[in-house]
């Protein structure tokens, strides 16, 4: 089974702006099924400009979209990290569940804001 990776959005980003950190990710990727989820794509549209940029990347990358089982694994992981003392944003959260219920890792360069979630895996770059 070929393997899945998810873009976080600073790694979205970090790719679309050329950045050299991307391009030792794009080496460890390249060989994966990879997809955004449709988190990143809300948060990479949020942009006032270069908006073809994102719309040339975003048919380039496969979308995960946010359902009812990424809901549910989305609560239980905010109820999880609230109980730790550890909450990150809700928009982590759903990228997280995304990336959990469809057996994804997850390239993040902000790992400690994913690194108390106990199921995800994370890409080592």
């Amino acid at each position: 089974m070929e393997q899945k990776v998810c873009l976080d959005t600073d790694v979205a980003i970090s790719i679309l702006n050329g950045e050299e950190r991307a391009e030792k990710l794009v080496e460890v990727i390249e060989s994966t099924d990879v997809f955004i989820s449709v988190v990143t794509l809300f948060e990479l549209l949020l942009r006032e400009t270069n908006l073809e940029k994102i719309e040339l990347f975003r048919q380039r990358v496969k979308i995960i979209d946010f359902n009812e089982q990424a809901s549910r694994k989305a609560s239980l992981i905010f109820k999880d990290l609230r109980k730790k003392g550890r909450l990150i944003d809700f928009r982590d959260i759903f990228i997280a569940s995304i990336c959990i219920v469809n057996n994804s890792k997850l390239a993040t360069f902000n790992k400690k804001h994913f690194e108390n979630i106990n199921e995800l895996e994370l890409v080592h770059i």
